[in-house]
């Protein structure tokens, strides 16, 4: 099932609406012209013989409330329009993580860019390659060669504002159990998952650092497991990690349940 979804922000509120709305739909005549940007849309799909169709039609009056979005399997894109200026903001996600945005103001240029990325089996690099209005985000090519894990781990060792916990980080990625799972920070709590698409898992520990080398390891239920030197919060780690904790797939915590 294919759909079709639009979000719109920048929009001022209130007094303003009325004015905005207005001013909207002189920057999109397209949208006007049929009465909604969902059927402007269908019309530009029909054109190129794609099979990507709106879901349902929303109206620009309906402003600034209406969101949806357009996916196929494990793609889908967002669409923004911004209301100072003529551009219609796409983003680019594939297994759970956003790898590309584009900026447009030409519709017949977002459809072809949304049908390109949603119908095939292309990699950022040749979206960007083909549609210069697109622009890769900067951890695309990791996730492009599958070098995703490797690659976050690197970036939280690296990261000057996040030194507090990198004695935990420095053994972590040594460790073959652990630094096979997916790191991400939350505040200064370091997390796991077994996938590597947001939604993440929550089913393994969180690792906090509370002074010089000294660590607070908690279950993802926020349930206290101990306190200690970064090896002996890497312990804690790997005796409360789920049983069968295998490396963290490509993919979303749903991707991840369907394969097991």
């Amino acid at each position: 099932t294919i759909v079709f979804c639009i979000s719109i922000f920048e929009l001022p509120l209130l007094g303003a609406k009325r004015k905005t709305i207005k001013m909207t739909g002189d920057l999109y005549p397209e949208i006007t012209t049929v009465g909604s940007l969902a059927k402007a849309l269908d019309i530009e799909f029909a054109k190129i013989n794609s099979s990507l169709r709106s879901s349902s039609s929303i109206n620009i009056r309906q402003l600034p409330t209406t969101y949806a979005r357009v996916e196929n399997k494990k793609r889908f894109s967002q669409v923004y329009i911004a209301a100072k200026e003529k551009l219609y903001l796409p983003d680019f996600w594939r297994d759970g993580v956003c790898l590309a945005h584009g900026s447009t103001n030409n519709i017949y240029e977002l459809i072809q860019a949304l049908t390109y990325w949603l119908s095939k089996d292309v990699d950022t690099t040749s979206l960007v390659e083909k549609f210069q209005f697109v622009t890769a985000n900067k951890e695309a090519k990791a996730f492009d060669e599958n070098n995703e894990v490797s690659y976050k781990w690197d970036l939280i060792l690296n990261d000057s504002s996040k030194k507090d916990i990198k004695p935990f980080v420095e053994l972590a990625v040594k460790d073959n159990i652990v630094s096979r799972l997916f790191p991400f920070t939350s505040l200064m709590r370091l997390c796991f998952s077994r996938c590597t698409g947001y939604p993440y898992t929550s089913d393994t520990p969180i690792v906090t650092p509370i002074n010089k080398n000294r660590f607070e390891v908690r279950t993802a239920k926020n349930v206290l497991i101990g306190i200690g030197n970064a090896k002996e919060a890497l312990k804690m780690v790997k005796d409360n990690l789920p049983l069968d904790i295998k490396p963290a797939i490509k993919g979303t915590a749903e991707d991840l349940q369907n394969c097991t």
